[in-house]
């Protein structure tokens, strides 16, 4: 027969061991939880940033693609370099609109020069918003990364 005291003493050693193990495991998946949003945190910031510099510059691409016939390489080039950046990260849905986004600009500051009512009429064009659909392309891929 089996003493009360050993019986006691064995539930409460199990208990204990019980206790610790839950407060292990709680502490662990606590623990990668944090590790796993901090990971989604820091991967969506750098990428609203790399996008937000590759607008700035299809902006001052485009203004200047409206008023000339001529390509500014110098910016082209900056901006050339973040579309490969963004190929490095993006969905393939983004990396394509960032190209068609570079491609139309380039295109348009080869194209003949305009008059300020040709340019305004452009700029009202709904299919000449190659920013508006490059950031549409950017939001839906930042609200997917959870």
């Amino acid at each position: 027969m089996v003493e009360p005291a050993i019986i006691s003493a064995t539930s409460a050693l199990a208990g204990t061991a019980i206790g610790a193990i839950s407060s292990l495991v709680t502490a662990w998946l606590t623990s990668k939880s944090e590790a796993r949003l901090a990971r989604i945190t820091a991967e969506r910031a750098k990428r609203e940033e790399l996008y937000g510099r590759y607008m700035d510059e299809l902006a001052v691409l485009y203004t200047s693609a409206l008023n000339s016939t001529q390509v500014d390489y110098e910016r082209l080039t900056v901006a050339y370099a973040l579309s490969g950046r963004i190929s490095l990260y993006a969905t393939p849905r983004v990396t394509e609109e960032a190209v068609n986004a570079l491609r139309f600009i380039v295109d348009l500051a080869l194209g003949p020069a305009r008059s300020q009512t040709e340019m305004r009429v452009m700029m009202d064009d709904v299919n000449n918003n190659v920013l508006r659909t490059f950031a549409s392309a950017c939001r839906d891929e930042l609200a997917a990364i959870k």
